[in-house]
């Protein structure tokens, strides 16, 4: 569905941004790699990843049986860490304190740690990635991702969009809610693509009206 979009054209779009469910399928971040997007997922806490590159090579013939053909991580290289152990071992000053997002109860922050590491794939070295931690400041809950973006990208671009699934839930979950976007039963695209404009413009409309009568509350 992602690539079919990304062909077409009919949705511009730079990132793709997921839960644990999707991050944990290393081959569809591959392939929205291939895409030439850029992905924050979320991943589960034992994903393993290597904080520096390790060294392959062809483990050397014993001499009996099949000749290894096969390139592998040698013993001594160290193993993967998990993301959990990697946040743990972090320094106090690698975190920073950062605004998501403003909330309705407002601006909600939290202390975030980034690093480059190197990603498993099939138990070897894949491709270096962002490993974001975002860590609550009441709670304490830990939240990882990583992300494929260029090196150099800033951490204000990995914190802002590591708050942009919730807003997009909720206009989901408000739009079915309040003006019926699931409850069409169409048999052709063309009348989902007319229920669902109509949604949308439903769903703008009563968020216009509820900042208007936000303001005029606060005036």
């Amino acid at each position: 569905m992602i690539q079919a979009v990304h062909v077409a054209g009919t949705l511009r779009a730079r990132w793709v941004v997921c839960d644990e469910a999707f991050g944990r399928d290393t081959s569809l971040l591959d392939h929205i790699d291939g895409l030439g997007l850029s992905y924050l997922a979320e991943v589960p806490h034992d994903t393993q990843v290597w904080r520096h590159r390790p060294a392959t090579a062809v483990p050397a013939w014993s001499g009996q049986g099949r000749k290894p053909t096969r390139t592998r991580v040698p013993t001594g290289e160290g193993q993967p860490d998990t993301v959990t152990s990697l946040a743990a071992s972090l320094a106090p000053d690698c975190w920073v304190r950062r605004t998501i997002k403003e909330g309705s109860k407002g601006p909600l922050v939290a202390r975030f740690a980034a690093l480059r590491v190197v990603a498993l794939r099939e138990g070897m070295p894949g491709p270096e990635v962002w490993l974001v931690l975002r860590c609550h400041l009441g709670t304490g809950e830990l939240k990882t991702y990583v992300s494929n973006a260029p090196a150099d990208t800033p951490l204000a671009a990995l914190v802002r969009l590591s708050g942009r699934r919730w807003p997009i839930e909720t206009c989901c979950e408000d739009g079915k809610q309040y003006v019926g976007m699931g409850d069409d039963e169409v048999r052709g695209w063309r009348g989902w693509h007319h229920h669902m404009t109509l949604c949308i413009l439903a769903h703008f409309f009563l968020v216009r009206i509820c900042l208007k009568l936000k303001k005029k509350r606060q005036g």
